[in-house]
């Protein structure tokens, strides 16, 4: 059995209606006679197959099927417009320019120092760069908002190319603290230490913990952050000592602050994120080969 056949003008006209509340306004809206609304309500009536408007003491008053309909009708044009605006970023994207979205552990600090090489040599593109966490760095290159993406979530959707990388951690202290005139620290030397600490959901910090844990280490954790920024500069006050990744503590650390590596690596994984079925662009292939060199140069020796 076919279904109604409903027409973009129908659809536009009891949109109105029932946004207005009533044939006057939503013809007005229209730009049309009101004759003209009623025609195309009785036509989308007739389509449907059930009454959509009663007049109940001079008033139009929607049906219970109308109603209904409404909340349909209002979830599919949210999603035509979600389809219309991806088919504008696409569109944007294929003019030129470079869109990616990166966590903050890379967004921050050394993605950026990757576009301003990039901008130098390509001065006419645009090159976008926002920051978000990893779930919604998933989001934006599924849904193609972003060409590429850094995220330490990713490698199991099958929508997504994911391409790792090893970053190690290391060890970021003040100057003045005793721990600093070693040549490493162990995860021992923690013991008892004020040690700033991210976020309980954090996977470097649950990667920490479990190895603290296995060596019946408790440092005095009373300080917890979201960044590896506000870490290092927790650390350059004196505050504590923090086990940070190895880019953010040579990049963000300073005269404040000293970095030891750790005699038991330890390392976390984050991916470098492109939509499956979507040819990159040459600028992202560009992009993506500078990364990677600059990320071998910045962890070598690490």
């Amino acid at each position: 059995m076919n279904g109604p056949r409903l027409s973009d003008r129908q659809l536009e006209a009891f949109q109105h209606t029932m946004d207005s509340g009533s044939v006057t306004a939503a013809a007005n809206r229209m730009r049309i006679a009101q004759p003209g609304v009623t025609r195309l309500l009785k036509q989308l009536e007739h389509d449907l197959g059930f009454a959509l408007f009663a007049r109940i003491k001079g008033r139009l008053v929607p049906t219970p099927e109308a109603r209904l309909f409404y909340r349909e009708q209002q979830r599919l044009w949210r999603g035509l417009e979600h389809l219309r605006d991806s088919a504008r970023r696409i569109r944007q994207r294929e003019l030129g320019g470079l869109t990616i979205t990166a966590m903050p552990l890379l967004g921050l600090t050394f993605v950026p120092d990757v576009i301003a090489g990039m901008s130098k040599d390509h001065p006419d593109q645009c090159l976008r760069l926002s920051t978000y966490r990893s779930e919604q760095v998933v989001e934006d290159v599924v849904t193609q908002r972003s060409e590429i993406g850094f995220s330490l979530l990713g490698s199991q959707d099958e929508r997504l190319s994911a391409n790792p990388f090893a970053l190690d951690s290391v060890c970021l202290l003040p100057p003045d603290h005793p721990l600093a005139r070693r040549e490493s620290i162990s995860l021992e030397d923690l013991d008892g230490q004020a040690l700033i600490h991210y976020e309980p959901g954090d996977p470097s910090r649950q990667t920490l913990e479990h190895a603290l844990a296995t060596r019946g280490v408790t440092p005095r954790s009373r300080l917890e952050v979201s960044l590896a920024l506000q870490a290092t500069r927790l650390v350059g006050q004196g505050a504590g000592i923090a086990i940070v990744d190895a880019l953010n503590a040579r990049t963000m650390g300073g005269a404040d602050s000293v970095v030891r590596p750790l005699r038991e690596p330890l390392t976390e994984a984050f991916y470098l994120l492109t939509p499956r079925d979507q040819p990159l662009s040459r600028l992202a292939e560009e992009f993506i080969q500078r990364f990677k060199h600059q990320f071998a140069e910045a962890t070598a020796g690490a």
